[in-house]
């Protein structure tokens, strides 16, 4: 949903999520944060808000960033604790308003935990407790039933697509919730990010295609759609982030195929041609 250059594995600590984020954002935030007063998107939101919390850890006047972010949010977020998205998505995936996405929920999770301690205002964890509700629950848009167990959706689609990096950062804001958190919420919390993180275990064989580069998403027709550099590269660090939060071995076995991969100049140009091939069927058109 949002692009930049490279977003790099950060400094964090496992079970510690007030100690750092999973990947760096703070170029991201230096770059976008004039945006905030035009923007739309409760990811970009979010991952503005994330990054200038990470660089707030130094430059303390990025606080005032990581407060708007938060009051944007909290002014969009509706009594059920969802982030609708008023615009509708228009290449890709088709959606129309108001739609939710469980990577917006999760993301913005991260952020009003963080921006509570932060800004030392409890009303932004009661609100992390609530963007978090709809991805404990079964049987709703965002989580798609599945045999290996839950799949959080960036896309609420029908049939579901399955997008990975959506589905991970939709993860860790149910990780962060359970970690800061206490009594029933932080166990729901935690059953979920079980759950849904044993389901990625299973189902991760899925994104690899050949050469190691992985996919995007499953959908079920049309071309694949193969990651572009940048999400592949993206995958990547998400795999070595979880490879420090989850005692399975596949998410570092995985990272380093997919690593392989990336150092190649053949499989990325490769890769990078297929993914222009998926766009000639599926243009991104102005709200890329």
């Amino acid at each position: 949903m949002t692009a930049i250059r490279c977003q790099p594995l950060a400094s964090f600590r496992p079970g510690y999520p007030l100690d750092g984020y999973y990947n760096d954002l703070s170029r991201f935030a230096r770059s976008n944060h004039r945006r905030l007063s035009v923007a739309t998107n409760p990811v970009t939101v979010a991952q503005i808000g994330l990054g200038a919390w990470q660089l707030a850890a130094n430059e303390p006047e990025w606080l005032h960033v990581v407060g708007r972010a938060t009051r944007w949010l909290i002014g969009r977020m509706t009594p059920a604790g969802l982030l609708p998205y008023e615009l509708p998505m228009g290449h890709t995936y088709r959606l129309d308003p108001p739609w939710f996405s469980a990577m917006a929920q999760g993301e913005a999770a991260s952020l009003l935990l963080r921006g509570a301690t932060a800004l030392r205002t409890s009303e932004l964890r009661d609100a992390a407790i609530k963007a978090i509700t709809c991805l404990t629950e079964s049987g709703t848009d965002l989580v798609a039933a599945t045999p290996d167990g839950p799949v959080l959706q960036e896309y609420p689609t029908a049939p579901p697509v399955h997008v990975l990096n959506g589905w991970i950062f939709a993860l860790w804001g149910l990780y962060d919730v359970a970690a800061a958190g206490s009594g029933q919420v932080a166990a729901r919390a935690r059953s979920a990010f079980d759950e849904g993180v044993t389901a990625l275990a299973r189902r991760l064989w899925m994104y690899g295609l050949e050469g190691g580069w992985s996919r995007y998403d499953l959908r079920p027709d049309g071309p694949v759609n193969v990651a572009s550099p940048f999400y592949h590269h993206l995958h990547i660090q998400q795999m070595l982030a979880l490879s420090r939060l989850v005692d399975d071995p596949v998410f570092a076995s995985t990272a380093v195929a997919w690593q392989r991969a990336w150092r190649s100049p053949r499989t990325v140009a490769i890769a990078a041609g297929r993914k222009l091939r998926f766009r000639h069927h599926h243009h991104r058109g102005v709200l890329g």
